[in-house]
This record gives C-alpha cells, sequence and structure tokens, in this order.
C-alpha cells in the first residue's frame, strides 16, 4: 500500500519509515506535488531502477517526442541509402 507523507514527515519519521520499507511504499510530497517515490531496496533492482527512469523520462518528455516524430513523419521518406 502507498503512503503519502510529506518532506516534512520523512525528516520527523526516517526510522518508522525505514523499519516498515519492507511492508510498506511511499509517495514524498512537496507542496502538494509528488516528488518521490521510496521503495524497498534488494540486491539486483538497479537493472529496474533503469528501467523504471527510462520509463519516467519518456512519459516526462512525451509531448516533446510526439511533436518531434509527427514532424519526422510529415517530412517524408529519406533518399539516404544505408
Amino acid at each position: 500500500m502507498n503512503n503519502i507523507v510529506t518532506t516534512t514527515e520523512v525528516q520527523q519519521k526516517i526510522g518508522t519509515i525505514t523499519r516498515s520499507i519492507d511492508q510498506e511504499t511511499y509517495i514524498v510530497t512537496s507542496h502538494g506535488k509528488g516528488k518521490i517515490v521510496m521503495l524497498p531496496y534488494f540486491d539486483g533492482c538497479d537493472r529496474n531502477m533503469a528501467e523504471y527512469m527510462e520509463d519516467y523520462e519518456m512519459i516526462k518528455n512525451k509531448a516533446k517526442l510526439k511533436a518531434k516524430y509527427s514532424k519526422s513523419r510529415a517530412s517524408g521518406e529519406s533518399d539516404l541509402i544505408i
């Protein structure tokens, strides 16, 4: 289950969060907006984090990517032969 906490609560309750992170996940907010996701660590999770960051970048830049690919598609096929 996700717990929503503020940055201030993280500072005040870091010990409690650390003890419960195996059973709970946390979304940290700042000024009412989600900023950080806190998940438990396990050996080998680095690969998952890399995939998450790739997905994050794709979603964050979705509008820019759509515009770029629409422009590319509209320009037609290239004469370049490889």
